[in-house]
């Protein structure tokens, strides 16, 4: 069973983010399935490298769409992309020291995040992009 499993609910009606967000919810699965595995460190280390230069791809795709339609919220989405950047470095950082242990909580965390930003904050410019003509 998937720890985050996609749905239309998180449809922000842009088919490029939305492939893009189910990579997203892809890597958070897998590294579930890391944890639960017990697959240890070095595994770990190749699927957050993974989401972190995923999670940048995207990012940058997104705001490049949001400057070229003006979305009036770019400043505030960049900021919010920027924390969660900041802690999945930290945590990419800290797994690459050794006797770090991947956690439940930490996993709660991206999973939470990426589910909350996707369901409010993405939501937001959903209706903005579809007017600009972007689907």
């Amino acid at each position: 069973m998937a720890y985050i499993d996609w749905s239309e609910k998180f449809s922000v009606n842009v088919r490029e983010i939305d492939a893009h967000h189910k990579k997203l919810v892809e890597k958070i699965n897998l590294l579930h399935e890391s944890l639960l595995d017990n697959r240890g460190p070095e595994a770990q280390k190749i699927i957050v490298a993974g989401m972190v230069e995923y999670a940048e791809f995207h990012f940058t795709a997104e705001e490049k769409l949001m400057l070229r339609h003006n979305y009036p919220d770019y400043q505030k989405h960049k900021a919010e992309h920027g924390r969660f950047t900041d802690v999945t470095l930290d945590l990419q950082k800290r797994i690459n020291q050794s006797g770090f242990v991947l956690s439940l909580e930490i996993l709660n965390f991206l999973k939470n995040w990426l589910q909350e930003h996707i369901l409010v904050t993405d939501k937001k410019y959903s209706q903005h992009f579809n007017l600009n003509g972007v689907y």
